[in-house]
């Protein structure tokens, strides 16, 4: 006996062929994807993160100068531009042993030489200290700022006593500190169009830590710190973009607070010291921009980062967390 198949189907109820067919469908889709292997998956093509908003990531050098290298610092100047601050600043500065200037995206190369002329070894205490014959003589480490928040590099560390010459309004002026320390109050104030406003404050801190009581915000809290001299005349600000870098050092005639700043101690002579403060990235975001246009944003030295600098930042602030 032959039985049609419009008898066959008419011998199901609605519910059943509706269950049939539900089945069928999900059959066919299953089948689809159990066909598409992972390698058919294209590459996650999301653009790297980004840096974090409203911050600045730096790359600061210390260099500690021999003699030749001051020789060799006559003709670095000459490519430094000394005019990315006003005039009143620069004769302030000046007059108290400072000199400031900005270094476009090229590090000149006589510096870059002088960063490289000898063969030294990683301090096995600071991963970020170069060490060279028992001196130290390169230092590199990478921060990063929060708009407007206080940062401190440490130029000359803890002694037992600092003497300071100082020009105040053309009137030179002396005093003692002692236990004292002299650091630079640094600030970055990122701006809309990539660039960054670096402020610099030059301090003495000195003297026995006390308690204090600080008023702020209808708020009273205790804080302990030491007695801070701020130094006001040779405060500065300089506008750069990501890849240019603030020299700092002291004047050809080492004198006044230049000289308390920017000489140190090492292997029993004073050795001139320049620092390098390097904006390396900030919050402004150059994906949209063609090839031509982004500049060159190249580290301060060839050993100290491996790649562009803001995406190196996040593996060391995560490191140094960790500790």
């Amino acid at each position: 006996m032959r039985i049609s198949l419009e008898e066959d189907v008419s011998g199901m109820d609605a519910r059943t062929i509706a269950a049939v067919l539900l089945t069928a469908t999900c059959v066919v889709l299953s089948g689809c994807a159990l066909w598409q292997t992972t390698e058919d998956i294209p590459p996650s093509e999301l653009p790297k993160r980004r840096q974090a908003e409203d911050s600045v990531s730096l790359e600061m050098a210390r260099i500690s100068l021999s003699m030749d290298d001051e020789i060799a610092m006559i003709d670095v100047w000459k490519e430094i531009d000394e005019q990315a601050i006003p005039l009143d600043k620069r004769r302030e500065l000046a007059a108290n042993g400072f000199r400031v200037g900005v270094i476009d995206f090229h590090v000149p190369a006589p510096l870059r030489s002088i960063m490289k002329a000898e063969q030294g070894e990683l301090d096995s205490v600071n991963s970020d200290m170069i060490r060279v014959t028992g001196e130290d003589k390169v230092a590199i480490n990478h921060r990063r700022f929060p708009r407007g928040k206080r940062g401190e590099y440490v130029m000359v560390p803890l002694r037992p006593e600092v003497s300071l010459l100082e020009t105040v309004d053309g009137a030179l002026r002396g005093e003692t500190y002692h236990d004292a320390e002299c650091k630079l109050a640094i600030k970055m104030f990122p701006q809309n169009d990539g660039r960054v406003q670096v402020m610099v404050t030059p301090e003495i801190h000195h003297g026995e830590a006390k308690q204090r009581v600080e008023g702020s915000q209808g708020m009273l809290r205790v804080e302990t710190r030491r007695e801070v001299k701020v130094l006001e005349q040779v405060a500065f600000s300089a506008m750069v973009e990501p890849g240019q870098t603030v020299m700092l050092s002291g004047t050809t005639e080492s004198k006044g607070l230049g000289k308390t700043f920017f000489e140190r101690e090492s292997g029993g002579s004073s050795r001139r010291q320049v620092l390098m403060i390097r904006v390396s990235g900030s919050q402004f975001d150059d994906l949209f921009q063609t090839h031509t246009s982004v500049k060159e944003n190249l580290p301060l030295n060839d050993d100290s980062t491996d790649g562009q600098l803001p995406s190196f930042f996040d593996e060391v602030e995560a490191a140094s967390t960790g500790d």
